[in-house]
């Protein structure tokens, strides 16, 4: 009887083996139309939190690149327009709490553990504008370029434009005039607005390191994102 609950208890052990390889092996496509879940952030207007839903832009070599499909929260790139020209967007008050604040709020350690760094641009930044402009990231008209915000960005002041109800978003890169960076407009259009500017959308990006994560469910549609958790977890 011992020898024979033994013998399960191997053929228990090495049918679960192939199962957790499975589970590391994140297979991401990018273009957009693929959607995981990582991380968590307030998303309730009292601040509930729920997991972030990212759109897979980009992935290959081991490494995807993110965007937020919600807009999360609400803050200015900088409170010093006058002088913004010196500084850039590496020196601004939105890069460092990014850098920082969120990214403790939004993901764990061991979550952390799994975002690869950018020489530049850290492990969380916003969009360039050339990202929102991509069609191979799925940016094909000035539509696509309606971005919605979450009950919680709406709570702290984010702008929505009355008609479509989609709200405005900065992205990093700086416009040639020196107090702004580009952002959308009403039409899905981008155009510039002043770094003070304190209520148009942030809609993260992150690189992962897809060999740190593995899914745990999901078809990765937008109602059904891959569940990504840090692997090994």
């Amino acid at each position: 009887m011992r020898k024979k609950q033994l013998t399960i208890l191997i053929l228990c052990l090495c049918l679960a083996a192939p199962i957790r390889l499975a589970l590391a092996q994140v297979q991401l496509t990018g273009g957009g139309s693929q959607y995981v879940a990582f991380g968590s952030y307030p998303h309730g207007a009292s601040g509930e939190r729920q997991p972030i839903i990212w759109r897979v832009l980009q992935a290959g070599q081991d490494q995807a690149y993110l965007l937020s499909d919600k807009i999360l929260d609400v803050k200015r790139v900088d409170g010093d327009q006058r002088s913004y020209k010196n500084k850039g967007w590496l020196k601004s008050e939105l890069h460092a709490w990014l850098q920082t604040e969120f990214l403790a709020a939004a993901f764990s350690p061991e979550e952390q553990a799994a975002l690869r760094e950018d020489a530049e641009l850290g492990r969380v930044s916003l969009p360039s504008a050339e990202d929102i402009k991509n069609k191979d990231f799925g940016f094909t008209s000035n539509k696509s370029r309606f971005f919605y915000g979450t009950d919680y960005a709406y709570a702290q002041g984010l702008y929505s434009y009355t008609r479509n109800k989609h709200s405005p978003i900065f992205t990093r890169t700086i416009s040639s005039k020196a107090h702004a960076h580009r952002s959308t407009k009403v039409d899905g259009a981008i155009g510039f607005i002043g770094v003070e500017s304190d209520d148009l959308g942030l809609l993260p990006v992150i690189w992962l390191d897809t060999q740190k994560v593995q899914a745990l469910s999901g078809s990765g549609i937008l109602t059904d994102p891959l569940v990504l958790a840090p692997a090994g977890n």
